[in-house]
């Protein structure tokens, strides 16, 4: 799945509006907001790094990190959906590995996973 500019949430509106009307899960390296819009036409996703992840260097890295995980994943998650993941400051201390399956888990704990790929993209 490409992230292209289209499914990038880049307006803090819109993460506002994700965290205050959609549904949120903690994992151990990061939180997770949801929320189901059937005005969009595709999913959307957005990132947030704070400075309480590290420095700029792992900030970036954290983000390239996740970036991979949503191409490898995201195909899993239903259409019409804004996805808000979250790093925590534990986050910088992750493998990619740990990362990747913290991000399933819960992704699955929103119940917002599903088994088949519903966009192969």
């Amino acid at each position: 799945m490409d992230l292209t500019r289209q499914r990038r949430m880049r307006l803090w509106g819109e993460f506002q509006f994700v965290r205050q009307k959609g549904q949120s899960a903690a994992g151990r390296f990061l939180v997770i907001g949801s929320l189901g819009d059937s005005a969009l036409s595709d999913r959307r996703f957005g990132l947030i790094t704070s400075k309480k992840a590290g420095k700029a260097v792992t900030r970036n890295l954290l983000r390239r990190r996740f970036r991979e995980i949503i191409r490898k994943h995201g195909d899993h998650l239903p259409q019409r959906h804004m996805i808000v993941t979250i790093a925590r400051w534990r986050a910088s201390q992750a493998t990619f590995q740990e990362l990747e399956a913290d991000w399933i888990k819960t992704v699955k704990r929103l119940k917002i996973w599903q088994d088949s790929p519903s966009d192969p993209s």
